[in-house]
């Protein structure tokens, strides 16, 4: 583009870059049949496929309040993507796991996000993908944080 004033720019172009990963990853769950996933949804299994945290550790995983947790995962509870078990080292806690529905959610979203990045790279070269992730790490770290935590801390947007 040539003229400034036409171009989006970049806060716009990486939220229209999130929207259409959020769109991408809705269809293909609906198109398995998974018509009540949420986008909030994506960041809980995330974070529960990654340590079964118990809700206060999801909340500060997630940095939303408790309430805001055990409300999330109440819902998701009721449709069958995470269960509560008892902790085996800790009988009054409850942690956090993924039904079958949950891994099959989890399964399709890495299935999802390796085809958008291999279209990437059919599109672009690799060189460029590699820049396209050093970019978008460099975005997250900019205001101090470090990518990886920035990444695990993911809030739920959509």
């Amino acid at each position: 583009m040539t003229d400034d004033a036409a171009a989006a720019d970049l806060p716009i172009l990486l939220a229209g870059a999130m929207s259409a990963v959020s769109d991408r990853l809705l269809a293909a769950m609906q198109d398995r049949g998974i018509a009540d996933m949420r986008p909030s949804f994506g960041y809980v299994i995330r974070a529960v496929a990654a340590e079964r945290p118990t809700v206060n550790g999801l909340a500060e995983r997630l940095g939303v309040t408790k309430q805001s947790a055990s409300r999330l995962v109440d819902d998701m509870e009721r449709d069958g993507f995470v269960e509560r078990v008892v902790d085996p080292a800790d009988r009054r806690a409850r942690r956090l796991q993924l039904t079958d529905k949950g891994a099959t959610v989890r399964g399709i979203a890495i299935a999802t996000g390796t085809a958008i990045e291999a279209e990437l790279r059919d599109v672009l070269d690799a060189s460029a993908v590699v820049a396209a992730r050093a970019v978008l790490e460099a975005i997250i770290t900019a205001g101090g944080a470090r990518a990886d935590l920035a990444a695990r801390r993911a809030r739920p947007t959509w």
